[in-house]
C-alpha cells in the first residue's frame, strides 16, 4: 500500500492512514518524492538540438516519396 505523506518542518511526518490500520504496528518506508520534468520541456529540448543539426529541409511530398523508397527496401 503506498501513501502520500507530508514531513514538517520539525521533521514529523504527517499521514491519513485508512481505518484498518489503526492500532495496529506498520513498517514506514521513506522515499523522496522525485519532481519529473513534463514531457513538453523534455520535447522541446529534443526538438531544439535536432534543430542545431543542420539537416537538409525536405517539403511533404519529398518525405512521402523518401517513405515510399525506404517502404520497398525493407
Amino acid at each position: 500500500m503506498f501513501l502520500n505523506a507530508n514531513i514538517s518542518e520539525n521533521g514529523t511526518l504527517v499521514a491519513k492512514l485508512p481505518a484498518s490500520l489503526w492500532g495496529k504496528k506498520v513498517i514506514i518506508s521513506i522515499t523522496p518524492e522525485i519532481e519529473e520534468e513534463s514531457n513538453w520541456k523534455n520535447l522541446s529540448k529534443a526538438l531544439q538540438k535536432v534543430d542545431s543539426l543542420n539537416l537538409p529541409h525536405k517539403n511533404y511530398d519529398e518525405i512521402i516519396t523518401d517513405l515510399r523508397i525506404f517502404r520497398e527496401t525493407q
